[in-house]
């Protein structure tokens, strides 16, 4: 017919999305090959990375405690993969790992109150802010650029995402009642 239309499914609202996003998000002015690091994004890094490795290492001065010092070797091992991360979110494009250093700030975020790195006020502030400026200097010149366009884009994904993969519900485990009597029954011997 004519006029018959198809409608859209799904998987094309995603696919057109991811479409979209690619081309918004895609910063014409930039090509960064892996390994090659602007100087804002190294000194954002060197911001961070120094006085971090000088509270892990007074933290682990004189301590004792084996979880602790686990601990403290799992901060240490994400923040030894962060310049690797940076590189790759500097270099990869909207369909790349462009995420990877902002995942792994994230999760050496959480590797630093577990340990309880930053418990003053003013270095937890101060630590925040190191982190927030290193995320800000990387977008600012990675391939991928973070612009309201491109977040809202990525917003419509995940929604769509959520549409098609809903998270599964748990079910709530009804424990069946046991009788009185057949409790009190297995507790106690049989008489013969």
């Amino acid at each position: 017919m004519l006029f018959e239309r198809e409608t859209v499914t799904p998987h094309g609202r995603l696919a057109a999305m991811e479409e979209l996003f690619a081309r918004v998000a895609k910063r014409k002015d930039t090509q960064y090959e892996h390994g090659r690091v602007p100087v804002e994004a190294l000194e954002a890094y060197g911001d961070l990375e120094t006085p971090l490795r000088y509270m892990l290492e007074a933290a682990a001065a004189g301590c004792k405690d084996r979880t602790r010092l686990a601990e403290l070797r799992k901060v240490e091992k994400c923040l030894n993969t962060l310049p690797e991360a940076l590189m790759t979110s500097l270099s990869a494009g909207p369909d790349g790992n462009w995420l990877c250093m902002f995942r792994h700030l994230l999760q050496l975020h959480t590797l630093l109150t577990d340990a309880g790195i930053g418990t003053d006020i003013a270095e937890y502030s101060t630590l925040l802010q190191k982190m927030v400026q290193l995320a800000d200097k990387v977008s600012q010149v990675a391939t991928v650029e973070v612009s309201p366009a491109s977040m809202f884009t990525l917003l419509l994904m995940q929604v769509e995402m959520q549409r098609i993969n809903p998270p599964k519900r748990r079910r709530k485990t009804v424990r069946k009642r046991r009788k009185a009597k057949a409790r009190k029954a297995s507790a106690k011997p049989k008489s013969e």
